[in-house]
């Protein structure tokens, strides 16, 4: 599939930058899901060329299509309800990853036989299934779930928060809770399917450690003046 990469990226992204109805001017979440589906294709292929992940599976080239078509999900997932602020990503639910199959078919059929199509589709569909026996679904679903971890995943819930018109405040409450029930261990146990994918999201929670305390200190005030406990 090398050959009709570039015509393939070209036919996706005009899916991904389309501004659906309900989205505010600018096309902020088109280009957010464009940015987040280049992202996405990016770890599919590192992961998949890294020692214990991908193991079966024999089309990277298909997840790679998969993952600009879940990112036209997410673009087709449009913005949060009203009163939750102007801007906000959905997350896309599974009826949106059928219609991004059905896109993806109708798309690309002049650039990719009808059992790549397919298993395109079957990929998109799977992803979210835990107890998937695709490994190619497999792939992708680890590739989405780093999105949620380390540095980039900060960037992303911190994207949203700003977009909805939500507080720090609001913000440093979600990490704490998180943190007090123990999110981030859950996550890690149950949301990947190759070893390497979870060490790699263990890693970027460990690069993580004090950030957010940090935010929090500064948040308070606490650095001011160099006083590190905040009491005058």
């Amino acid at each position: 599939m090398a050959e009709n990469w570039t015509a393939i990226l070209t036919v996706a992204n005009k899916s991904l930058l389309t501004k659906v109805p309900g989205q505010t001017e600018g096309g902020g979440i088109s280009r957010y899901a464009q940015d987040r589906a280049m992202r996405i294709v990016q770890s599919v292929e590192k992961l998949a060329r890294s020692g214990g992940n991908g193991e079966g599976v024999q089309r990277v080239d298909l997840v790679k299509v998969a993952a600009l078509y879940a990112g036209v999900a997410q673009n087709m997932a449009g913005e949060g309800e009203r009163g939750r602020g102007a801007g906000t990503a959905r997350t896309p639910d599974d009826s949106l990853f059928d219609d991004a199959a059905e896109l993806a078919a109708d798309q690309l059929k002049d650039l990719l036989p009808p059992a790549d199509l397919e298993l395109v589709g079957k990929i998109l569909r799977e992803h979210r299934q835990r107890e998937t026996q695709l490994p190619e679904a497999k792939l992708l679903a680890d590739a989405m779930a780093l999105e949620e971890f380390g540095l980039v995943g900060l960037w992303n819930l911190w994207r949203q928060f700003h977009a909805a018109g939500k507080t720090l405040e609001q913000f440093i409450k979600l990490w704490k809770a998180q943190h007090d029930y123990s999110y981030w261990e859950s996550r890690l146990r149950d949301g990947f399917h190759f070893e390497t994918s979870r060490r790699t999201a263990k890693e970027r929670l460990g690069y993580m450690r004090g950030i957010y305390e940090r935010l929090q200190q500064e948040q308070l005030g606490e650095d001011v003046g160099g006083n590190p406990m905040g009491r005058f």
